[in-house]
């Protein structure tokens, strides 16, 4: 058997839902640590791993698949959430695809801090992997108010799904490190960079032994012959990673950074001139919503010019929003943002950045992507399902789809 030695440090972060999970894996990623979400790989491997979706169709009867061959998740936790045996059965055949998955992300990155997210890294064999556990965690209050706000949930769904987990407190009694969310995101990022500040260098934490599937020297998965399937269209060939573009030409006077807190009333404002008036968000769920994502702003000297929001999901980075005024900015402002997203994102070993570009965009936009090497996909089968499944899931209506691939897509070594 072959192991390959991580000397990385890696925290592994949990905490019940709508607690802060998703603030501190943002200011994490800012500071160079790769994050992964575990519990987002195991949906990608009930949606798109032939294997596994057998195998669980087998154990638990052909009605937990759907006619496209993905696991039906909610008809899946019916079954395994009423028996303790089903469930155990169920994370015996996740677990070690999840276990490579991660592997795999860890092995390819030079991040020397790595951050797990899971919502049951506690009751799993993952934690065993940490050198610390982080736990988030908030006030019911807040807890619902994100659920109502950032997620779209009713009162009833989402008291629901918090009374369906444990007490925060069983998680906070075994965390090297809490982290209250409940106050601004001033308060929040003081608290993370006090316990990032505390954290000892990857040498000083022992070596991990990563166990490698047999035959392998590394997580890399062997090249499958390029052929179409039902299950896994082949990749269009005009669809393939391109040579690094030139950088950005940015103006002295222009600054390209992540948005705080105290940007908010400019980032309103600038929403307003941007759309005439037609987006009008509150200063509160804006407040919210720099918690749960990302957004880059481009600045010239003291004016807000251009803000992009951003978030990273199944390798796949999508750019959901876009305002820029005036649109002569697009050109400088958004490019230089755009290119800050592509660097983040190939950072964090995503696969593509996808582009939601609105039905009423107008021309700087188109060029922009166009300069930028984007590609329109108007159908969806060209790629690989998992691409299509974190497309799909994120496209705002009315939205056409522009991409650019930063590399071959990762797959899991069966």
């Amino acid at each position: 058997m072959t192991t390959l030695a991580i000397d990385k440090l890696i925290i592994g972060l949990t905490g019940n839902i709508a607690t802060g999970k998703s603030a501190v894996l943002r200011l994490a990623a800012e500071r160079g640590a790769l994050v992964i979400d575990a519990d987002k790989l195991v949906h990608n491997l009930l949606d798109n791993d032939s294997d596994i979706q057998s195998a669980i169709a087998l154990a638990f009867g052909p009605r937990v698949r759907l006619a496209d061959g993905r696991i039906d998740r909610q008809a899946l936790g019916e079954i395994v959430f009423q028996d303790p045996a089903a469930l155990r059965d169920l994370e015996m055949m996740i677990h070690p695809a999840v276990r490579r998955a991660i592997f795999e992300q860890i092995s390819q990155s030079d991040a020397p801090v790595v951050i797990i997210e899971a919502i049951k890294l506690l009751e799993g064999d993952l934690v065993t992997l940490c050198d610390q556990i982080w736990v988030t965690r908030c006030s019911p209050k807040r807890q619902l108010q994100r659920l109502l706000v950032c997620r779209g949930m009713d009162h009833d769904t989402a008291r629901q799904r918090m009374r369906a987990q444990p007490p925060q407190e069983e998680k906070v009694a075994q965390a090297d490190v809490v982290i209250d969310t409940d106050g601004l995101m001033e308060t929040t990022e003081a608290q993370f960079n006090l316990a990032w500040g505390r954290l000892p260098s990857p040498g000083e934490v022992a070596t991990k032994e990563l166990t490698l599937p047999n035959g392998q020297t590394s997580f890399a998965s062997p090249k499958a012959p390029s052929k179409p399937t039902t299950s896994q269209p082949a990749l269009n060939t005009s669809l393939k990673p391109l040579p690094p573009l030139s950088p950005v030409n940015r103006p002295d006077d222009l600054a390209v950074r992540r948005a705080r807190p105290s940007d908010i009333p400019a980032i309103l404002l600038l929403m307003q001139q941007a759309t005439d008036g037609q987006v009008k968000m509150k200063r509160a769920d804006l407040l919210i919503a720099l918690g749960e994502r990302s957004y880059f702003i481009g600045q010239r000297n003291s004016e807000v010019r251009a803000v992009f929001g951003w978030h990273i999901e199944n390798l796949v980075a999508s750019v959901d929003q876009i305002y820029i005024y005036p649109p002569a900015e697009t050109a400088v402002a958004g490019a230089a943002i755009l290119e800050e997203i592509e660097g983040s994102a190939d950072q964090h070993i995503a696969e593509l950045v996808v582009v939601f570009l609105a039905a009423d965009a107008g021309p700087e936009l188109r060029q922009l992507l166009a300069d930028r090497a984007y590609t329109a996909v108007t159908d969806l089968s060209i790629l690989p399902r998992s691409w299509q499944t974190g497309i799909v899931e994120h496209q705002p209506e009315n939205s056409a789809i522009f991409i650019r691939i930063l590399r071959e897509r990762i797959t899991v070594a069966q």
